[in-house]
Protein backbone atom coordinates (compact mmCIF):
# COMPACT_ATOMS: atom_id res chain seq x y z
CA UNK A 1 0.00 0.00 0.00
CA UNK A 2 2.84 2.40 0.84
CA UNK A 3 4.44 2.18 -2.65
CA UNK A 4 1.03 2.94 -4.16
CA UNK A 5 0.59 6.00 -1.93
CA UNK A 6 4.06 7.28 -2.85
CA UNK A 7 3.34 6.73 -6.54
CA UNK A 8 0.02 8.59 -6.40
CA UNK A 9 1.56 11.49 -4.47
CA UNK A 10 4.38 11.72 -7.02
CA UNK A 11 1.83 11.92 -9.84
CA UNK A 12 -0.05 14.66 -7.99
CA UNK A 13 3.15 16.68 -7.47
CA UNK A 14 3.99 16.44 -11.19
CA UNK A 15 0.50 17.66 -12.09
CA UNK A 16 0.73 20.56 -9.63
CA UNK A 17 4.15 21.51 -11.03
CA UNK A 18 2.66 21.58 -14.51
CA UNK A 19 -0.23 23.71 -13.30
CA UNK A 20 2.23 26.11 -11.67
CA UNK A 21 3.98 26.47 -15.04
CA UNK A 22 0.71 27.31 -16.77
CA UNK A 23 -0.18 29.79 -14.03
CA UNK A 24 3.21 31.48 -14.26
CA UNK A 25 2.77 31.82 -18.02
CA UNK A 26 -0.73 33.31 -17.77
CA UNK A 27 0.50 36.86 -18.07
CA UNK A 28 2.22 35.93 -21.33
CA UNK A 29 -1.09 34.68 -22.74
CA UNK A 30 -2.92 37.95 -22.10
CA UNK A 31 -3.23 39.94 -25.37
CA UNK A 32 -0.88 42.88 -25.28
CA UNK A 33 1.15 44.00 -22.29
CA UNK A 34 -0.59 43.14 -19.00
CA UNK A 35 0.88 46.25 -17.42
CA UNK A 36 -0.73 48.41 -20.11
CA UNK A 37 -4.03 46.65 -19.41
CA UNK A 38 -3.69 47.44 -15.70
CA UNK A 39 -2.68 51.02 -16.44
CA UNK A 40 -5.81 51.52 -18.57
CA UNK A 41 -7.86 51.68 -15.38
CA UNK A 42 -5.37 54.02 -13.69
CA UNK A 43 -4.68 57.08 -15.86
CA UNK A 44 -2.29 58.49 -13.25
CA UNK A 45 0.23 55.70 -13.76
CA UNK A 46 3.48 57.00 -15.30
CA UNK A 47 5.97 55.13 -17.48
CA UNK A 48 8.24 54.79 -14.44
CA UNK A 49 5.37 53.23 -12.52
CA UNK A 50 4.77 50.83 -15.40
CA UNK A 51 8.42 49.82 -15.49
CA UNK A 52 8.45 49.29 -11.72
CA UNK A 53 5.27 47.19 -11.90
CA UNK A 54 6.68 45.19 -14.79
CA UNK A 55 9.78 44.42 -12.71
CA UNK A 56 7.63 43.60 -9.68
CA UNK A 57 5.65 41.07 -11.71
CA UNK A 58 8.80 39.64 -13.26
CA UNK A 59 7.60 40.33 -16.78
CA UNK A 60 11.05 41.53 -17.84
CA UNK A 61 12.58 38.11 -17.22
CA UNK A 62 12.53 34.94 -19.41
CA UNK A 63 9.52 32.67 -18.95
CA UNK A 64 11.60 29.84 -17.46
CA UNK A 65 13.04 32.20 -14.85
CA UNK A 66 9.55 33.41 -14.06
CA UNK A 67 8.39 29.82 -13.59
CA UNK A 68 11.26 28.85 -11.29
CA UNK A 69 10.80 32.02 -9.25
CA UNK A 70 7.02 31.58 -9.02
CA UNK A 71 7.33 27.91 -8.04
CA UNK A 72 9.93 28.69 -5.37
CA UNK A 73 7.81 31.47 -3.92
CA UNK A 74 4.68 29.29 -4.02
CA UNK A 75 6.47 26.53 -2.08
CA UNK A 76 7.22 29.10 0.62
CA UNK A 77 3.57 30.20 0.67
CA UNK A 78 4.19 33.43 -1.24
CA UNK A 79 1.63 33.67 -4.03
CA UNK A 80 2.25 37.32 -4.75
CA UNK A 81 0.54 40.50 -3.62
CA UNK A 82 -2.83 41.76 -4.77
CA UNK A 83 -2.39 44.85 -6.91
CA UNK A 84 -5.74 46.30 -5.87
CA UNK A 85 -5.88 45.45 -2.18
CA UNK A 86 -2.12 45.59 -1.48
CA UNK A 87 -2.17 42.49 0.74
CA UNK A 88 -0.73 39.00 0.12
CA UNK A 89 -2.89 36.94 -2.21
CA UNK A 90 -2.52 33.89 0.04
CA UNK A 91 -4.03 35.84 2.93
CA UNK A 92 -7.07 36.83 0.87
CA UNK A 93 -7.61 33.23 -0.22
CA UNK A 94 -7.27 31.83 3.30
CA UNK A 95 -9.85 34.34 4.50
CA UNK A 96 -12.35 33.21 1.84
CA UNK A 97 -11.62 29.47 1.80
CA UNK A 98 -13.59 28.50 4.97
CA UNK A 99 -16.81 29.95 3.54
CA UNK A 100 -16.38 27.98 0.31
CA UNK A 101 -15.40 24.80 2.17
CA UNK A 102 -18.46 24.88 4.42
CA UNK A 103 -20.80 25.66 1.54
CA UNK A 104 -19.27 22.70 -0.28
CA UNK A 105 -19.78 20.44 2.73
CA UNK A 106 -23.45 21.28 3.28
CA UNK A 107 -24.22 21.14 -0.45
CA UNK A 108 -22.72 17.66 -0.73
CA UNK A 109 -24.40 16.43 2.46
CA UNK A 110 -27.75 17.69 1.21
CA UNK A 111 -27.23 16.18 -2.25
CA UNK A 112 -26.24 12.74 -0.93
CA UNK A 113 -28.96 12.73 1.72
CA UNK A 114 -31.60 13.09 -0.98
CA UNK A 115 -29.87 11.16 -3.78
CA UNK A 116 -29.19 7.99 -1.77
CA UNK A 117 -32.80 7.07 -0.91
CA UNK A 118 -34.01 8.14 -4.36
CA UNK A 119 -31.35 6.01 -6.06
CA UNK A 120 -32.10 2.95 -3.93
CA UNK A 121 -35.89 3.16 -4.19
CA UNK A 122 -35.92 3.77 -7.96
CA UNK A 123 -33.56 0.81 -8.44
CA UNK A 124 -35.76 -1.50 -6.38
CA UNK A 125 -38.93 -0.19 -8.08
CA UNK A 126 -37.57 -0.22 -11.61
CA UNK A 127 -40.02 0.77 -14.39
CA UNK A 128 -42.64 1.75 -11.81
CA UNK A 129 -44.26 5.20 -11.45
CA UNK A 130 -41.75 5.91 -8.66
CA UNK A 131 -38.90 5.20 -11.06
CA UNK A 132 -40.48 7.45 -13.69
CA UNK A 133 -40.85 10.26 -11.17
CA UNK A 134 -37.23 9.83 -10.15
CA UNK A 135 -36.16 10.02 -13.79
CA UNK A 136 -38.12 13.24 -14.29
CA UNK A 137 -36.53 14.81 -11.20
CA UNK A 138 -33.08 13.74 -12.39
CA UNK A 139 -33.58 15.20 -15.87
CA UNK A 140 -34.83 18.49 -14.42
CA UNK A 141 -31.92 18.59 -11.98
CA UNK A 142 -29.29 17.98 -14.64
CA UNK A 143 -30.91 20.44 -17.06
CA UNK A 144 -31.33 23.35 -14.62
CA UNK A 145 -28.25 25.58 -14.25
CA UNK A 146 -27.37 26.37 -10.65
CA UNK A 147 -27.42 30.12 -11.30
CA UNK A 148 -30.94 29.95 -12.77
CA UNK A 149 -32.17 27.87 -9.85
CA UNK A 150 -30.50 30.32 -7.48
CA UNK A 151 -32.28 33.28 -9.03
CA UNK A 152 -35.63 31.46 -8.92
CA UNK A 153 -35.10 30.56 -5.26
CA UNK A 154 -34.28 34.18 -4.45
CA UNK A 155 -37.42 35.40 -6.23
CA UNK A 156 -39.60 32.90 -4.39
CA UNK A 157 -38.22 32.64 -0.87
CA UNK A 158 -36.63 36.08 -0.52
CA UNK A 159 -38.64 38.47 -2.67
CA UNK A 160 -42.12 36.93 -2.64
CA UNK A 161 -42.26 35.12 0.71
CA UNK A 162 -39.51 36.95 2.60
CA UNK A 163 -38.52 33.79 4.49
CA UNK A 164 -34.81 33.64 3.69
CA UNK A 165 -32.09 36.21 2.92
CA UNK A 166 -31.14 36.67 -0.71
CA UNK A 167 -27.42 37.03 -0.05
CA UNK A 168 -24.78 37.34 2.61
CA UNK A 169 -22.91 35.20 5.12
CA UNK A 170 -23.20 35.29 8.90
CA UNK A 171 -20.45 32.90 9.93
CA UNK A 172 -19.85 29.17 10.22
CA UNK A 173 -22.71 26.84 11.10
CA UNK A 174 -20.29 24.13 12.23
CA UNK A 175 -18.71 26.49 14.73
CA UNK A 176 -22.13 27.56 15.99
CA UNK A 177 -23.50 24.04 16.60
CA UNK A 178 -21.59 23.31 19.86
CA UNK A 179 -22.47 26.72 21.29
CA UNK A 180 -26.13 26.23 20.37
CA UNK A 181 -26.19 22.83 22.10
CA UNK A 182 -24.44 24.05 25.26
CA UNK A 183 -26.31 27.36 25.62
CA UNK A 184 -29.57 26.23 24.07
CA UNK A 185 -29.49 29.20 21.68
CA UNK A 186 -30.85 27.46 18.62
CA UNK A 187 -32.28 30.74 17.43
CA UNK A 188 -28.71 32.01 16.87
CA UNK A 189 -27.89 28.79 15.00
CA UNK A 190 -30.91 29.34 12.75
CA UNK A 191 -29.70 32.86 11.96
CA UNK A 192 -26.59 31.31 10.43
CA UNK A 193 -28.29 28.30 8.83
CA UNK A 194 -30.80 30.44 6.94
CA UNK A 195 -27.98 32.06 4.94
CA UNK A 196 -26.76 28.63 3.81
CA UNK A 197 -30.09 27.24 2.65
CA UNK A 198 -30.57 28.90 -0.73
CA UNK A 199 -26.99 28.61 -2.03
CA UNK A 200 -26.72 25.03 -0.74
CA UNK A 201 -29.94 23.98 -2.44
CA UNK A 202 -28.97 25.66 -5.72
CA UNK A 203 -25.67 23.74 -5.76
CA UNK A 204 -27.04 20.47 -4.39
CA UNK A 205 -29.95 20.07 -6.81
CA UNK A 206 -27.82 19.20 -9.83
CA UNK A 207 -25.49 17.01 -7.75
CA UNK A 208 -28.49 15.20 -6.30
CA UNK A 209 -29.82 14.37 -9.75
CA UNK A 210 -26.49 13.02 -11.01
CA UNK A 211 -25.80 10.97 -7.89
CA UNK A 212 -29.32 9.58 -7.74
CA UNK A 213 -29.06 8.23 -11.29
CA UNK A 214 -25.57 6.89 -10.63
CA UNK A 215 -26.68 5.11 -7.45
CA UNK A 216 -29.70 3.71 -9.29
CA UNK A 217 -27.56 2.30 -12.11
CA UNK A 218 -25.02 0.83 -9.70
CA UNK A 219 -27.75 -0.72 -7.55
CA UNK A 220 -29.50 -2.31 -10.55
CA UNK A 221 -26.24 -3.87 -11.65
CA UNK A 222 -25.34 -5.02 -8.14
CA UNK A 223 -28.67 -6.64 -7.20
CA UNK A 224 -28.29 -8.90 -10.25
CA UNK A 225 -25.03 -10.36 -8.96
CA UNK A 226 -24.91 -13.96 -7.80
CA UNK A 227 -23.88 -13.15 -4.22
CA UNK A 228 -26.96 -10.94 -3.78
CA UNK A 229 -29.24 -13.64 -5.16
CA UNK A 230 -27.55 -16.19 -2.91
CA UNK A 231 -28.12 -13.97 0.13
CA UNK A 232 -31.80 -13.75 -0.74
CA UNK A 233 -31.97 -17.51 -1.22
CA UNK A 234 -30.52 -18.04 2.27
CA UNK A 235 -33.39 -16.04 3.73
CA UNK A 236 -31.40 -12.95 4.65
CA UNK A 237 -33.82 -10.11 5.52
CA UNK A 238 -34.50 -7.82 2.52
CA UNK A 239 -33.20 -4.73 4.33
CA UNK A 240 -29.89 -6.46 5.06
CA UNK A 241 -29.61 -7.63 1.47
CA UNK A 242 -30.17 -4.14 0.14
CA UNK A 243 -28.04 -2.14 2.57
CA UNK A 244 -25.24 -4.54 3.49
CA UNK A 245 -24.77 -6.64 0.37
CA UNK A 246 -26.03 -4.50 -2.51
CA UNK A 247 -25.64 -0.85 -1.52
CA UNK A 248 -22.24 -1.36 0.13
CA UNK A 249 -20.78 -2.52 -3.19
CA UNK A 250 -22.85 -0.21 -5.38
CA UNK A 251 -21.51 2.87 -3.57
CA UNK A 252 -17.94 2.22 -4.78
CA UNK A 253 -18.26 3.88 -8.24
CA UNK A 254 -20.22 6.72 -6.64
CA UNK A 255 -17.18 7.64 -4.56
CA UNK A 256 -15.23 8.60 -7.67
CA UNK A 257 -17.99 10.90 -8.87
CA UNK A 258 -18.37 12.47 -5.42
CA UNK A 259 -14.63 13.14 -5.38
CA UNK A 260 -14.82 15.01 -8.68
CA UNK A 261 -17.86 16.95 -7.47
CA UNK A 262 -16.16 17.90 -4.21
CA UNK A 263 -13.12 19.06 -6.14
CA UNK A 264 -15.29 21.25 -8.34
CA UNK A 265 -17.19 22.71 -5.40
CA UNK A 266 -14.08 23.30 -3.31
CA UNK A 267 -12.50 25.01 -6.27
CA UNK A 268 -15.17 27.64 -5.84
CA UNK A 269 -18.74 27.55 -7.09
CA UNK A 270 -18.10 30.73 -9.01
CA UNK A 271 -21.56 31.35 -10.41
CA UNK A 272 -23.47 30.45 -7.25
CA UNK A 273 -21.16 32.52 -5.05
CA UNK A 274 -21.62 35.47 -7.39
CA UNK A 275 -25.43 35.13 -7.41
CA UNK A 276 -25.66 34.95 -3.61
CA UNK A 277 -22.78 37.37 -2.89
CA UNK A 278 -21.08 34.55 -1.00
CA UNK A 279 -17.62 35.55 0.31
CA UNK A 280 -15.77 32.52 -1.08
CA UNK A 281 -12.82 31.97 -3.37
CA UNK A 282 -15.12 31.68 -6.38
CA UNK A 283 -16.40 35.22 -5.96
CA UNK A 284 -12.88 36.38 -5.11
CA UNK A 285 -11.61 35.06 -8.44
CA UNK A 286 -14.41 36.87 -10.30
CA UNK A 287 -13.53 40.11 -8.56
CA UNK A 288 -9.85 39.60 -9.39
CA UNK A 289 -10.64 39.03 -13.06
CA UNK A 290 -12.93 42.05 -13.37
CA UNK A 291 -10.33 44.31 -11.73
CA UNK A 292 -7.44 42.77 -13.71
CA UNK A 293 -5.64 41.84 -10.50
CA UNK A 294 -3.33 39.34 -12.20
CA UNK A 295 -1.32 38.16 -9.15
CA UNK A 296 -4.58 37.39 -7.36
CA UNK A 297 -5.98 35.64 -10.44
CA UNK A 298 -2.85 33.49 -10.65
CA UNK A 299 -3.09 32.64 -6.95
CA UNK A 300 -6.77 31.65 -7.10
CA UNK A 301 -6.18 29.47 -10.18
CA UNK A 302 -3.24 27.71 -8.52
CA UNK A 303 -5.07 27.12 -5.22
CA UNK A 304 -8.14 25.92 -7.13
CA UNK A 305 -6.03 23.40 -9.05
CA UNK A 306 -4.24 22.21 -5.91
CA UNK A 307 -7.57 21.68 -4.13
CA UNK A 308 -8.94 19.73 -7.06
CA UNK A 309 -5.85 17.54 -7.41
CA UNK A 310 -5.64 17.01 -3.65
CA UNK A 311 -9.27 15.96 -3.39
CA UNK A 312 -8.91 13.49 -6.24
CA UNK A 313 -5.74 12.10 -4.64
CA UNK A 314 -7.63 11.47 -1.40
CA UNK A 315 -10.52 9.80 -3.24
CA UNK A 316 -8.09 7.68 -5.25
CA UNK A 317 -6.41 6.40 -2.08
CA UNK A 318 -9.78 5.91 -0.39
CA UNK A 319 -10.89 3.86 -3.38
CA UNK A 320 -7.96 1.52 -2.83
CA UNK A 321 -8.98 1.02 0.80
CA UNK A 322 -12.68 0.43 0.13
CA UNK A 323 -12.28 -1.91 -2.85
CA UNK A 324 -9.75 -4.71 -2.16
CA UNK A 325 -9.79 -5.66 -5.85
CA UNK A 326 -7.93 -2.44 -6.63
CA UNK A 327 -5.13 -3.35 -4.25
CA UNK A 328 -4.74 -6.89 -5.53
CA UNK A 329 -5.47 -6.26 -9.20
Amino acid sequence: MLPLIIKRIAYALVIIAGIAFVVSAMTKLVPGDPVDVMAAGNPGMTEADKARLRTQLGLDRPMLDQYVSYLGNALRGDLGTSLRQRVPAAQLILERLPATAELTLWSMVLALSVATPIGIVTALRRDSPIDTAGTVVAVVGVSTPSFLLGVLLILLFSVQLGWLPASGYKGSVIAAIPKAIVDGRFDLLWQKVRYFLLPSVSLAFGLMAVNARLIRSAMIETIRQDYVQFARAKGVPPRTVVLKHAFRNAIIPVITMVGLQLGNLLSGAIVAETVFAWPGIGRLSVQAITTRDYPLVQATVLITAVLFVGMNLIIDLLYQIIDPRMRHG
